[in-house]
């Protein structure tokens, strides 16, 4: 994961900058990074699904070493149609098209059946961990194009393609990491198997339908806000991505600092109180952005939100695979995946075409639309769910 999640973070800074800088505007930017959403959302349940069904492991395997080809064709094609069918296969930012879709929902249900119940919350939080300092290496690496641009005079598109290659050779290793991992199918009764014949899961319908509702609440606010943020603070600020690449790594890294904590805050307050406080502290700094008169003011209300948002985000996710029917977990992961992507698709494009708008209303917008709907699902979160607790949190 931490390998596959190298690419997230480089193309979370870099590619709508670049993208710009090919010439096109803020709405194409923002129509190719909702490809990589919307071919999530298309083919995320079917595959977990299947996953559930058939193993997860051999999807974990083909999902990440599909990403590669999306970088291949990053590095070398320009036009509108490559770069868009690029997205909708390895993914763009946070949005993880084909690749994700296959891989995300069994990854995180294996990693569930891999982690005893006590156990669970601190390996989310661990795994998430991982992620960060991925991101924080992706984003970093944000400086390498204009450093080879510098230093070996390389041409603006070469110096972009040779580390598109590099993305594409990291999933490749992504990929090869995971095939010693041994998956144990659990043995089911004759309910059980009768039960998988059914299409979509039925045991924790109602548990994933209302999680769902939430995150895709938080799709749409990460989609119109954070997705193409490093494009809203050259327009803003008029810094590129070798002046972000290192704020956006700050972003990442200083969350790292709560991870050991998070299964403590959740055993003592519980974890629906943990997404409202965290994440309704991330909103009030995501809309705060607007008010700064510098992009390092900015850059530090970054940092926060993004220290609170990473407290959430595993505790959602170990809630979600400690409250389903274990045999449902990638379903469930699926589901309410897809959901964030419907979010994300429409929240991306919507946050380009007010980018484009090039005024400080406009530019404003989608940071406070963001924000306020990350707020209302912080809420919504903790009422949908203040009385169910986990096992683990209920004993």
């Amino acid at each position: 994961m931490g390998l596959n999640s190298l690419p997230l973070g480089y193309t979370l800074v870099v590619l709508p900058i670049y993208l710009s800088q090919l010439g096109f505007p803020g709405d194409l930017i923002g129509a190719i990074t909702t490809a990589a959403a919307i071919s999530n959302t298309v083919m995320i349940v079917p595959f977990a699904i299947a996953a559930d069904r058939y193993g997860r492991k051999k999807f974990v395997v083909c999902g990440l070493l599909s990403a590669t080809l999306g970088y291949v064709l990053l590095a070398f094609m320009h036009d509108f149609g490559s770069l868009v069918i690029a997205s909708a296969i390895a993914g763009m930012g946070l949005a993880g098209g084909f690749s994700g879709a296959a891989w995300v929902p069994a990854w995180t249900a294996l990693l569930a059946e891999k982690a005893s119940a006590e156990k669970r919350t601190r390996a989310f939080a661990w795994s998430q961990g991982i992620w960060t300092i991925a991101l924080t290496t992706g984003s970093a690496m944000g400086i390498l194009p204009g450093y080879l641009q510098t230093v070996f005079g390389m041409p603006y598109l070469s110096s972009h393609a040779y580390l598109f290659l590099i993305l594409a050779g990291l999933s490749i290793l992504s990929g090869l990491a995971v095939i010693p991992l041994t998956e144990t199918k659990p043995r089911q009764s004759i309910m059980d198997r009768l039960a998988s014949k059914k299409l979509l899961p039925h045991k924790s319908s109602s548990q994933i339908m209302k999680f769902s509702l939430t995150l895709g609440m938080v799709g749409f606010a990460s989609g119109v806000a954070v997705q193409l943020l490093s494009l809203w603070f050259r327009s803003m600020y008029g810094v590129n991505e070798t002046i972000l690449g290192p704020w956006f790594a700050a972003a990442e890294i200083t969350s790292i600092i709560v991870v050991p904590l998070i299964p403590r805050l959740t055993g003592a307050f519980g974890s629906p109180l943990i997404v409202l406080t965290a994440q309704g502290l991330s909103a009030i700094m995501l809309g705060s952005m607007i008010t700064a008169p510098t992009y390092q003011l900015a850059g530090l209300l970054y940092i926060g939100r993004n220290f609170m948002m990473n407290i959430s985000w595993p505790v959602q996710q170990s809630y979600l695979m400690g409250t389903v029917n274990p045999q449902e977990r990638a379903s469930a992961s699926a589901i309410s995946s897809m959901l964030w992507g419907i979010g994300a698709s429409v929240g991306t494009f919507l946050g380009g075409v007010l980018l484009g708008g090039g005024n400080y209303i406009s530019l404003s917008s989608p940071m406070l639309i963001g924000g306020g709907v990350y707020l209302a699902a912080a809420i919504i979160f903790f009422m949908l769910f203040r009385g169910i607790p986990p096992p683990e949190e209920a004993q």
